[in-house]
């Protein structure tokens, strides 16, 4: 039976040891980069005794990776990240690649506000899973990280994961800067830092009855560290022995031993202190506890002073941090996460992103909400990159749109109108994919009009009407990479953004309307439950070729192959079709 019980223990310890070694020994989530964050990375350790085959592994939360067949020795180090490429060529390292398909593609990269990473192995055993965040106890971006340019680092490859005290921020300086700032890390190799207790802010030395240095000056929330060199000594700050103190504090009576007593202070004022033994001997000393300057890292400024850019169309305040506040405009066109747009009084505009999660927003128009963020460039648009948002009020007025003939980088995230246009080419509007763009004309000029999927113009059939005022917010979809030059859409809010100017936009009659035969060379039917007044043919000019009453019957042989419209119409109600004639 004993034999038994040693055996059963060992095969516990055995399985222990197996999902039990992989561990997450260090994240870089917020590189300082400008734009996408090609240097995110994460480092996995095997802190078991045997050696490990990571096939089929995958990450369950977090980046969407599945390991490859891979071998983690044990002891070894493993790195993946989100463009391998561009990992070699800034740390000389190489990775494992966790976005092969479109690396510098803005989705499945690390939340900046922290969240969930998850490892299974290839039966769905859950190895390791935790939340890493940027709030205390987590190191921020006061603590060097967070854009600062450290990573954090786990303090034990054994330290609960899910503590953010055993996250410290990266001592070890890599030698290269990214965006004037200073890289920490250890990619790889073993961490700099591998002690998971707190470390006091300053140490007084206690030996040879005097405090070494006996008047300190040091900041609310402070630590400090007392150390007995030598003799028989303690720390005594008691109201009871110096009334004056904001507080108590000491390590009771005195000892030889070789103690260490730490006090966090948290009041601010004058400490007075001595060791009882030797308090007449003059060994006695001071703490003055002062409140720190808080130095805001998220300044209030203007969407007009965060909207400033050179001729090349990059911001003047790239990478800044900054807090803004305006009226929200419109929808959330990122569901999955944040995105959409703020403006001020004078119709100055710019995005708002976060890639995902609401951050407990949940988006309205007319909403004044507060947001705190970098300010950050993709293709062109600016757009501040969420560190929080909070709403001040609600159902505020919205601002007029402004009238415009031309695209032009000063009314980038402005609420505009564009009037009298046409559709360029119908067969455009197609409801697929995760939006579609437009070609539309007032006769003289284009301009790019874009559908989001996340709109209720997405699902609906193509206006109907020939001329049209166009409202929404002027977006950019430029180059990569800077000069950003063109690449301005406008995308409508609201199905209602797209006003035909002969009278109200029709309402939708029949979504699941259709014709067949369709191509058709003769005779066409069309299929609806609608009961239809009349049914009118257009071309794709939009000039109305015929009317049919009372049928649902169409003979096409007449007209010349090519692209038409017919439209099923029903008081003010109506739906459009499009029908191919051989």
């Amino acid at each position: 039976m004993k034999k038994f019980f040693t055996l059963f223990l060992t095969m516990l310890l055995i399985s222990y040891v197996s999902y039990g070694q992989v561990v997450i020994t260090e994240i870089s989530y917020n590189p300082p980069e400008s734009n996408t964050d090609s240097l995110e990375y994460i480092e996995i350790f095997n802190a078991g005794i045997n050696n490990l085959n990571l096939k089929n592994y995958k990450f369950s939360k977090g980046v969407d990776f599945t390991f490859p067949d891979t071998i983690l020795n044990s002891g070894k180090y493993l790195l993946i990240v989100k463009n391998a490429r561009a990992f070699n060529t800034v740390y000389k390292i190489n990775a494992l690649d966790w976005s092969p398909a479109n690396p510098i593609a803005t989705g499945n990269t690390l939340s900046n506000s922290g969240e969930i990473l998850e490892i299974i192995d290839a039966t769905g055993n859950i190895l390791t899973s935790f939340k890493y965040d940027k709030l205390a106890p987590w190191p921020a971006f006061a603590d060097g990280t967070d854009g600062a340019g450290g990573s954090i680092e786990l303090c034990k490859a054994n330290a609960v994961p899910s503590n953010g005290a055993n996250w410290k921020v990266s001592v070890n300086d890599l030698g290269f800067e990214l965006n004037g700032k200073k890289v920490f890390g250890t990619p790889g190799a073993s961490n700099s830092v591998s002690d998971c207790a707190a470390v006091p802010d300053f140490t007084v030395e206690v030996s040879s009855d005097i405090f070494t240095p006996k008047d300190i000056t040091i900041d609310v929330g402070q630590t400090v560290r007392w150390v007995n060199k030598g003799g028989t000594h303690n720390v005594n700050g008691t109201q009871a022995t110096f009334p004056n103190n904001p507080e108590s504090f000491g390590n009771g009576a005195a000892s030889s031993a070789a103690w260490t007593y730490d006090f966090k202070f948290t009041k601010e004022g004058k400490y007075d202190y001595q060791c009882d033994p030797h308090a007449d001997f003059g060994m006695k000393g001071t703490v003055t506890v002062k409140a720190p300057v808080i130095v805001d890292i998220y300044p209030l400024r203007t969407i007009a002073q965060m909207t400033n850019t050179n001729s090349d169309g990059v911001a003047d305040s790239l990478n800044v941090t900054c807090t803004l506040t305006g009226t929200v405009l419109g929808i959330n066109f990122r569901p999955s996460g944040l995105q959409f747009t703020i403006v001020d009084q004078q119709n100055n505009g710019i995005g708002i992103f976060n890639n995902s999660g609401n951050l407990d927003y949940t988006l309205a128009e007319g909403d004044i909400v507060e947001v705190k963020g970098k300010l950050v460039q993709f293709r062109g648009l600016t757009q501040i990159e969420l560190n929080s948002v909070k709403k001040i009020s609600g159902g505020n007025p919205l601002v007029q749109p402004k009238v415009v003939t031309s695209f032009i980088e000063n009314d980038e995230s402005s609420l505009v109108i564009i009037k009298n246009v046409s559709f360029a080419d119908p067969t455009q509007w197609t409801g697929t994919g995760s939006g579609f763009n437009l070609t539309m004309n007032d006769g003289t000029n284009d301009y790019l009009v874009r559908i989001i999927n996340a709109t209720d113009a997405y699902s609906q059939p193509l206006p109907g009407g020939t001329k049209f005022n166009v409202t929404g917010i002027l977006t950019q979809f430029s180059s990569t990479t800077a000069p950003y030059v063109g690449g301005y859409q406008l995308q409508p809010r609201y199905y209602t953004d797209i006003a035909s100017t002969s009278g109200s936009i029709d309402v939708a009659l029949d979504a699941n309307i259709r014709v067949q035969p369709n191509p058709s060379n003769h005779m066409l039917n069309v299929i609806t439950e609608s009961r239809p007044e009349k049914l009118e043919l257009y071309n794709l000019q939009g000039q109305l070729l015929q009317q049919y009453k009372n049928t649902l019957t169409i003979d096409m042989s007449e007209y010349a192959p090519g692209m038409y419209l017919i439209k099923a119409v029903k008081g003010k109600q109506s739906s459009t079709v499009r029908i191919i004639k051989m």
